[in-house]
């Protein structure tokens, strides 16, 4: 049902607005294989495909010469062609073979910043050179390492990127949404991706790099805590710590210091107001034999139960990057939208 929902939002995509510099999901890495791959992205039309040295590129979607659609082509030689006439382009967008004579020096496609890493095909959004990298995490894709667990969440929704990655900054939706009765107040700090006190950017008009919080929280009690000292589950004290871009997320969460997951948050923008919520998480051993993996799907049900109960809300709020009414527990979310409104700016002005 969801994939199918992603594939309706794709064939009425909208030029995307409000839109973010940085890396954003193209496709999950392996759903991109030797033949060239369709991709609707920011609002537009873009083929996915890989080189001979398996490198994944993202170019624009429609060949300039007589607007064929590229992703029904095949690669060549290290090269995609087109479908129609057999025109060649190189990784640079480039066409660098036509037959039968000289390609035209204007003949080029539009090629994307790519990278490849956690588990995806990323590409940039915002011209110019990428400012930073797309999070790297390769237990994700690694299988040489024993004893963690995997898995992966790609959920369509109607929310913006923005409203995507707020959640994270959220404590108070936690409460009132995943019903998590705490013991006290989950508290949300701030810091500079070098560990000093964030602020609110260099002055200079350059964004700043990360948006990077620690939320914490005390003890679960009620329904949650008794399931959870059940489990062996409950500790003193819960920290979830962000390292977020402006596009995606890097989180990390532990249990008295213990950490327990890790995971990527990241955004495929469809369209305006259409996008893919992507997860990728990977489970860090928590016990041998059946107790570990035991811990292993209570972790991997709270991620997928509260990506579940957030959706039904992304798909209902009201379109755009509206703000409202704030109360003293916004102020992280607040502090995440004058971030994420920077890296807008910079989108902007390429």
């Amino acid at each position: 049902m969801r994939r199918r929902t992603s594939d309706r939002l794709a064939a009425v995509a909208r030029p995307v607005t409000h839109l973010a510099a940085g890396w954003y999901v193209a496709l999950p890495s392996e759903e991109l294989g030797r033949r060239p791959r369709r991709i609707t992205l920011f609002g537009g039309s873009y083929v996915g495909w890989r080189g001979a040295d398996g490198r994944a590129h993202v170019h624009g979607a429609v060949c300039p010469h007589a607007g064929a659609a590229l992703h029904g082509g095949k690669v060549v030689d290290g090269t995609l062609e087109c479908p129609f006439h057999r025109w060649r382009f190189d990784e640079s967008g480039a066409c660098v073979f036509v037959p039968g004579r000289r390609p035209p020096t204007r003949a080029a496609v539009t090629a994307l910043p790519t990278r490849e890493c956690s588990g995806y095909v990323w590409a940039w959004y915002g011209g110019g050179t990428p400012r930073h990298e797309p999070p790297d995490l390769p237990d994700l894709t690694s299988r040489r390492i024993p004893g963690v667990r995997r898995f992966r969440l790609a959920d369509p929704t109607r929310a913006t990127t923005r409203r995507i990655l707020e959640n994270t900054y959220d404590p108070d939706h936690l409460v009132a949404l995943h019903g998590l009765t705490v013991a006290g107040e989950a508290r949300v700090v701030f810091r500079e991706p070098d560990g000093g006190t964030a602020g609110d950017g260099a002055g200079d008009g350059t964004p700043e790099p990360r948006c990077d919080a620690t939320l914490t929280w005390p003890a679960y009690r009620g329904v949650l805590g008794t399931v959870s000292n059940a489990f062996g589950l409950n500790a003193r004290e819960f920290t979830l710590r962000t390292r977020g871009w402006a596009s995606c997320q890097e989180i990390e969460y532990s249990a008295d210091g213990r950490r327990l997951y890790r995971m990527v948050l990241a955004v495929t923008p469809i369209g305006e107001h259409h996008s893919v919520q992507h997860i990728n998480a990977v489970v860090d051993p928590d016990g041998a034999g059946a107790v570990g993996w035991l811990r292993a799907l209570v972790h991997r049900a709270e991620v997928r139960v509260a990506a579940r109960q957030d959706l039904p809300v992304f798909d209902t709020l009201l379109p755009g990057d509206r703000h409202g009414i704030y109360v003293p527990g916004d102020e992280a979310v607040r502090r995440f939208r004058r971030f994420y409104q920077q890296w807008v700016e910079a989108a902007e002005h390429g």
